[in-house]
């Protein structure tokens, strides 16, 4: 399948399968970052809550970098 039938495909998607597809893409991009993985790592195994993120304060944090 070539990269523009690819793309066709996924615009006929609908939105929930298409940000299934997006996070999947994000999942495999991000494995082959040693620095991310590095982080990621370093954040889950904080130990200090003074340093944990709420679900909710997160959930803010993202939509505000969403705003243009």
């Amino acid at each position: 399948m070539s990269m523009a039938e690819l793309m066709r495909v996924v615009v006929g998607l609908p939105a929930q399968q298409q940000n299934e597809l997006a996070a999947f893409l994000l999942h495999l991009r991000l494995q082959h970052d040693a620095t991310w993985r590095t982080e990621m790592t370093r954040r889950i195994d904080d130990k200090d809550s003074a340093r944990w993120v709420s679900l909710e304060n997160w959930k803010a944090e993202l939509a505000s970098d969403s705003q243009p």
